[in-house]
């Protein structure tokens, strides 16, 4: 058990819990933010308990920290998880409970100022005059403090200030003196709008009793006070006094301009006044022309007082005017209104009014106005037509829409700039066209991330992101930071984690603190003020290598003789590896009474799976240090704990051996002790036998013995001899002695023949091989005699080569007894023949051919063909199917299937079968089918890693194709493993696999069926889609259309493809995608788990431990 995150409050008592078991029991220390623990020099404050725990008593904020335990014994140290111990300090800031208040004296009097203050920590109180202190800093009172004042003369603001750690806080005490006032320092001037609620404006600091106030609108009504400032403060306000500003001319054009055609002469113009006349509006003057480009002044003009309309005669028409207002005050003219363009016929509606347009979303904008007014049931408007463009695009778009004051424009381009246009129109055409207005929309999220991102590792933790910003189109608005999100794809951590903030201008970033030798997954996000837009497309990026961290694991030393040790380890664990391990370094020293001797000699393997090492050339009866270390391109790592051992003593050298054959069948072996024997010698061992049999036989002779005889030497063997001699060490290094005997006819006969698959004209007749005494040397080939037995005639001869062990006569009788016999030859000759053997051929009534022929699946590049074959029909003879102009195929005559290879995609194909009883086949053997269409063409991709669950991300390909599919199957292949731990793919193509087992699952209806385990891997089907998805996660044991999608298992090699089900023709077609490349599920250590093994310690705590070492 481990320390736990605790948090106590200043001055109480803390205890940080630790306890650990092991053999030996071990030692417990601490340590805080990673320096140890002093629990003698602090009076006892701080102390370890008997049970491990650690105990602080009277908290104080520098207690706070990361503290770890640590366990520790002979066979190792264990640290626990880090655990945060936090001090609560109460923090309150200051404030005043009791302010100083203010007070009137008389001159000469006395008056005591009382200051109270809280806060946590308490603040400290002072009363302060200007910028003179009053309470001496040395004796400067915590929370509350009293002024006394005496023979006060002078009035003064006195100030209290009170203050802490967590902030300064002042009142002040206004003391007044009663008499005469102190002069004026200044004055202030207040004013505001007589019908305005607002409170006052002031003006500071004005320093005469005149005072001009700017900044007022004209021909309005004003409060004015003034309020007198002397050195002690300021007094009250003065009385209200009410003024009015001098008119102007009108700082704004009439209001709603608009006009409408009372004959095809004459119009009629309405507007209302000035939003801000400034004065007495005297009168309006109307401009009105045909010609707008022409100035003002030129323009015809009438002038209106009294009203708000004017009628204007003598229009020509069918013409188009351009009208202007302006309103004047006794001071001048205000500026002219927009253009109102109206048409000089009867019945066309004139401007809409008050056209402006407002950004309802990021991509719409909804423009509204007021209807042009429109007298006459005949005259009323129809609809509106609506002229827009984006930007500066020279192109305007129209669009016409019912009769409504307020149109919604959707499909726009967020934060982009559009000018409008609106006219009405009626049965008797469009009217003018409002003056062009502009809206904007507003930024919303880009809608594409980033371009060109890339990532490169220039350290071992370090990862450097660049890109570029989106395109200038989709960015939607002005980008206001970038952020990248990254996350391992194999380890123990892979949390997803995100920099924010990244300024606008950057176009790369250094992730740092990474994970070294791990594969990230990087993405990059662009923002506006809105949000964040779309991630990139991820990018993998593993880390530079490192030097391993971690020593290699398990590494035990055993001696192999007297001048050499065997060195075996297993590799570091994954997550200290840091890189591709390239090889190992064994250091080894001899040692003298417990101390080295000289600097250690390394050996390097260069072999990354290795796991021992001979160490050869040693001293006899000598102890060594010996350690490992892992190397990746980077260096070599740390090393093991020193393992001791000590060699041997010197064993014998090899004796002198002599073997000579006999012509009996025996050897004679004779051999002469060894020319140093380190000691009297105890025996020798023999160990012999024929080199192509295993085990060799073992003998074991006192140490007088000198010879010995073989029995049962056969001709035409090698035989391999090793002697070797034993003191009381142990046995010496071998003598080997090779001899091989002269090789002879056979003296024995192939055996146990038998006949099996008999039809009416072919049997398949097989054999085993002679006795091995018997064989005398190589059986190069057999011979087999066969006859009739009725039959006068000589037999048939037949010569099989070896090692075939079967062979199939044809030509036979129906109905008919054949007598068999065999021999083998070697290089010398044949031996004899073996005993007659006996079978009889099938009768003619059981000679039916093969039926139902048909194709049972059309692939892109392969197709296969089924049949059936009656049960009374032992079909012993090979069928040919014959296709393509020409191209045949041989079939033995048990199978019922063929898959046919090598084809074209989207061809036309016939085949027929045919059999030496029948060989132009009939009808019923005989079909034709289209291959497949290429509809996937491109391979699945791995996107990530397979997780440490047995799940892996992958993209599927595209699918190009019009034609009807049925739906897509993702299979899964599991490879075989061979003796060298390799993994095989038999096949190059889906389309080579025999997929009946497949679309046996496909057809079938029972979903019970689909979970059915295998012992041994094969091929599944992992999901069913309707339509292909872009990607998928493999092995996240989900249910995908009644299918099954198991977990990957650990360790084993997988390849996938994409099934497409057609329905082009009356056969049934299955489009293939190529194989994905090979993918591997995550398995840390393949190498079997020892459960018990030396200095294993235990430690009791939060956090999981390695296995084999400690763990709590």
């Amino acid at each position: 058990m481990g320390p736990q995150l605790k948090v106590v409050e200043r001055t109480r008592t803390a205890t940080m819990l630790c306890a650990a078991s092991g053999n030996p029991d071990p030692d417990i220390s601490w340590f805080k933010d990673f320096l140890p623990v002093n629990t003698t020099n602090n009076n006892g404050r701080i102390k370890q308990l008997r049970s491990g725990a650690l105990q602080i008593e009277q908290s104080e904020e520098s207690d706070q920290g990361k503290y770890e335990c640590i366990a520790t014994n002979n066979d190792g140290t264990r640290y626990s998880a880090p655990a945060n111990l936090y001090v609560r300090v109460r923090r309150v800031p200051p404030r005043f409970s009791i302010p100083p208040t203010d007070n009137e004296i008389m001159p000469g009097g006395s008056v005591n100022i009382t200051c109270v203050a809280v806060g946590s920590p308490m603040p400290y109180v002072k009363w302060m005059l200007g910028a003179e202190d009053l309470t001496p800093e040395d004796d400067m009172p915590i929370g509350r403090n009293v002024l006394e004042l005496t023979d006060v003369r002078q009035s003064n603001n006195y100030t209290c200030v009170a203050m802490s750690t967590l902030g300064v806080i002042e009142a002040v005490a206004q003391i007044t003196v009663k008499g005469n006032p102190e002069p004026v320092s200044y004055y202030i001037i207040q004013h505001k709008s007589k019908f305005s609620e607002d409170t006052y404006k002031e003006i500071d600091g004005v320093a005469t009793t005149r005072y001009s106030v700017g900044g007022l609108s004209p021909y309005s009504d004003y409060e004015f006070r003034v309020v007198a400032v002397n050195n002690i403060g300021r007094g009250p306000s003065s009385d209200s006094i009410e003024a009015k500003t001098a008119e102007q001319a009108p700082s704004t054009a009439p209001r709603q301009v608009r006009g409408r055609m009372l004959s095809t002469t004459t119009a009629i113009i309405h507007w209302d006044e000035p939003e801000e006349a400034n004065g007495q509006i005297m009168g309006y003057r109307v401009y009105y022309t045909m010609d707008s480009a022409q100035h003002v002044n030129t323009w015809e003009k009438q002038i209106v007082r009294g009203s708000n309309f004017l009628t204007i005669q003598g229009l020509i028409p069918n013409k188009t005017y351009y009208i202007k207002v302006l309103a004047y005050t006794s001071v001048g003219d205000g500026p002219l209104s927009a253009d109102l363009q109206i048409i000089a016929k009867t019945g066309v509606p004139s401007q809409p009014t008050d056209f402006k347009g407002e950004a309802k979303s990021e991509t719409s904008i909804l423009l509204s106005w007021i209807a042009p007014a429109q007298t006459g049931q005949d005259n009323q408007i129809m609809g509106y037509e609506l002229l827009y463009k984006k930007g500066d695009d020279k192109e305007e778009k129209r669009i016409s829409f019912e009769p409504t004051t307020t149109y919604l424009l959707k499909d726009l381009k967020p934060f982009t700039t559009y000018t409008f246009q609106l006219a009405a129109r009626s049965k008797h055409g469009i009217g003018a066209y409002t003056n062009e207005i502009s809206a904007e929309t507003p930024q919303t999220q880009p809608s594409a991330p980033p371009q060109d991102v890339k990532c490169s590792s220039p350290s071992s933790t370090n990862i450097l992101v660049s890109w570029r910003p989106p395109p200038m189109e989709l960015q939607n608005g002005i980008i206001t930071k970038y952020a990248i999100q990254y996350a391992a794809t194999e380890g123990e951590d892979t949390t997803t984690r995100k920099i924010s903030g990244i300024p606008p201008e950057s176009s790369q970033y250094l992730l740092e603190n990474l994970e070294k030798w791990t594969e990230y997954r990087v993405t990059v996000t662009a923002h506006t003020d809105v949000g964040e837009g779309p991630e990139s497309l991820p990018q993998l990026i593993r880390t530079e290598e490192d030097v391993p961290s971690g020593p290699p694991r398990k590494v035990e030393v055993e001696t192999v003789n007297s001048t050499s040790i065997k060195v075996i380890w297993r590799s570091p664990m994954p997550i200290k590896q840091h890189g591709q391990i390239r090889g190992y370094q064994v250091h080894y020293v001899r040692m003298v009474n417990g101390e080295p001797m000289g600097q250690p000699v390394i050996k390097d393997i260069l072999i990354d799976d290795a796991q021992e090492m001979v160490i050869t050339d040693l001293q006899a009866e000598t102890m060594y240090s010996v350690a490992v270390a892992a190397y990746t391109t980077k260096g070599d790592g740390a090393r093991s704990k020193v393992k001791l051992i000590t060699t041997t003593g010197a064993v014998p050298e090899k004796p002198r051996l002599m073997v000579s054959p006999t012509n009996m069948g025996t050897a004679l072996l004779q051999w002469h002790p060894p020319s140093l024997t380190h000691g009297p010698l105890q025996g020798y061992r023999l160990r012999f036998g024929r080199k192509d049999v295993d085990p060799l036989t073992i003998i074991e002779f006192p140490e007088r013995e000198n010879h010995y005889t073989t029995k049962e030497i056969h001709k035409g063997a090698s035989y391999t001899f090793r002697l070797s001699a034993r003191n009381k060490v142990g046995f010496g290094e071998e003598t080997v002695k090779e001899i091989s005997t002269p090789e002879d006819m056979p003296s024995g006969f192939p055996q146990s023949i038998a006949a099996v698959g008999g039809t009416t004209t072919t049997i398949q007749v097989s054999w085993n091989p002679l006795l091995l005494a018997e064989s005398n040397g190589v059986i190069v080939k057999y011979a087999l005699q066969y006859k009739d037995i009725n039959s006068p005639r000589s037999p048939s001869e037949l010569f099989i080569i070896a090692p075939e062990s079967t062979v199939t006569l044809d030509g036979l009788k129906a109905d008919t007894t054949y007598d068999i016999k065999m021999c083998a030859f070697t290089s010398k000759g044949s031996g004899p023949y073996s005993p007659s053997v006996q079978f009889r051929t099938q009768p003619l009534d059981q000679a039916v051919f093969a039926k139902n022929f048909h194709v049972k699946a059309a692939m892109k590049t392969s197709v296969l063909l089924t049949w059936e074959i009656p049960d009374n029909y032992n079909a012993a003879q090979p069928f040919t199917i014959l296709y393509d102009d020409g191209q045949s195929v041989e079939v033995d005559g048990k199978l019922t299937q063929k898959l046919i290879t090598g084809l074209q995609p989207e061809t036309q194909y016939s085949f027929l079968l045919t059999n030496r009883g029948n060989s132009a086949g009939g009808l019923q053997h005989r079909v034709s089918t289209m291959t497949a269409p290429d509809i996937l063409r491109t391979k699945p991709y791995l996107i990530g890693k397979t997780n440490l669950d047995g799940k892996v991300t992958v993209e599927l390909p595209s699918v190009q194709t019009s034609e009807k599919v049925r739906g897509y199957y993702i299979v899964v292949v599991p490879l075989k493993k061979q003796r060298t731990g390799k993994f095989l793919k038999p096949w190059d193509s889906p389309d080579e696999m025999n997929l009946e087992e497949l679309l046996k699952e496909i057809n079938r209806t029972s979903r019970g069926l689909r979970f059915r385990r295998q012992a041994e891997p094969k091929a599944y089907i992992a999901a069913y889609f309707k339509d292909l998805p872009t990607d998928f996660t493999l092995g996240d044991t989900k249910i995908y259309g009644d299918f099954e999608n198991k977990q990957l298992a650990n360790g084993q090699e997988y390849i996938f493809f994409v099934l497409a089900v057609l329905e082009i023709s009356e056969n049934t077609m299955y489009a293939t995608s190529p194989y994905s490349d090979p993918l591997v599920s995550a398995d840390l250590d393949p190498q079997p788990i020892i459960d018990e093994e030396e200095g294993l310690i235990w430690v009791v705590g939060p956090v999981l431990a390695e296995k084999g070492r400690i763990r709590s």
